[in-house]
């Protein structure tokens, strides 16, 4: 039975539902892991795999040369060896939060190449070596590419060339071996030019031998996303599979805003069509996963966030109310979140 108002804890699960075909998560802070707290009893009950949103960033582990703050990171992978749940781990190398003193080298002159190169090495070895065997997957690099195609020309790539990206991942698994180590990216499903770069680039990777895992795809889509050049584009990430078996995609970041980038509305008027809009493109978007599921291509699917109420697309790219989420304010689910479930063939939890 659907309850309209169903909370988060006592409605059918999404992660059991789905559990046989992909891992469903969700994006989480350290104080949503207390025990007494709404937000902890939702993740108990909705999710099988969590990402840190911003707490393991390299600014908040290591906001010095040689001075790591684990006490956060720690406590997540605490409480996910507790309770049974997977953790991915974000992020290990990114063009933003991370301290500037990455990139500074003698006398206020930038960093060498060898330097920089050597520094991203031991924050890799020391934070994944810590975590090893307790962090299933981790986002090894995070935004490495213009939407508009080719690499970003970030400090990273201004200092190292490209010479940083494979580095990084052979940092990594020398860390844990065991880990699937994934390279995170935005727009992949609207741009085809950054597609296109990506699939270029994952494959000369595999071709020298670097241990990609996988492919993230962060899906911060909206209401007016096209979801026929999100499949298209995804289809040409999902074929690199033919030089690797084992490589997956991963959903690693999904939300779906209800405005337009451009919106300067500071709430918007939820009207039937506006929630009919809203549970079509979730509908459509999990009926692509299921197939790609299905086809062994696709194995986790994680939400940036565990409700409306502390998206960070209330604040982003502008401040106004965004509702993104299957889970809403006041941690009721929502329609939609019910139209996601039976695709999961659940009929009587459905």
């Amino acid at each position: 039975m659907n309850d309209p108002n169903a909370l988060a804890w006592d409605a059918p699960s999404l992660a059991e539902a789905f559990g046989a075909r992909f891992r469903v998560g969700a994006a989480v802070n350290t104080w949503n892991l207390d025990p007494e707290s709404p937000a902890c009893a939702a993740i108990l009950r909705q999710f099988h795999i969590l990402t840190l949103e911003n707490e393991s960033k390299p600014i908040n582990l290591q906001p010095e040369e040689g001075h790591f703050v684990f006490e956060k990171f720690d406590r997540f992978a605490a409480f996910g060896q507790a309770n049974g749940i997977a953790l991915r781990g974000h992020t290990l190398v990114w063009h933003g939060q991370v301290p500037m003193w990455f990139f500074e080298g003698e006398n206020g002159a930038p960093a060498t190449k060898d330097q920089l190169l050597s520094r991203m090495r031991t924050h890799i070895s020391t934070v994944v070596s810590r975590y090893r065997g307790k962090i299933a997957t981790w986002d090894v690099l995070n935004e490495v590419l213009r939407d508009e195609g080719g690499l970003r020309e970030s400090r990273w790539y201004k200092i190292a060339g490209r010479d940083y990206i494979p580095e990084a991942f052979l940092a990594a698994h020398e860390a844990d071996p065991d880990a699937r180590l994934l390279i995170n990216d935005y727009n992949l499903e609207s741009s085809e030019a950054k597609a296109d770069t990506m699939v270029s680039l994952v494959e000369g990777l595999l071709r020298e031998g670097i241990p990609v895992g996988g492919v993230g795809l962060q899906m911060h889509l909206s209401l007016y996303t096209d979801l026929e050049l999100l499949k298209k584009n995804v289809r040409k990430i999902a074929a690199l599979r033919k030089l690797d078996s084992a490589l997956r995609l991963e959903v690693t970041e999904l939300d779906v805003s209800c405005y337009r980038f451009d919106d300067t509305a500071e709430d918007l008027d939820w009207t039937p069509a506006l929630e009919e809009a809203f549970r079509t493109k979730y509908t459509e978007l999990f009926r692509f996963y299921t197939e790609l599921a299905d086809e062994g291509t696709l194995d986790t699917v994680v939400f940036w966030g565990l409700s409306d109420a502390v998206s960070w697309l209330n604040g982003f790219p502008r401040r106004h109310k965004n509702y993104p989420l299957l889970i809403g304010r006041g941690w009721r689910v929502k329609p939609a979140f019910y139209d996601v479930l039976a695709l999961a063939g659940n009929t009587e939890e459905a």
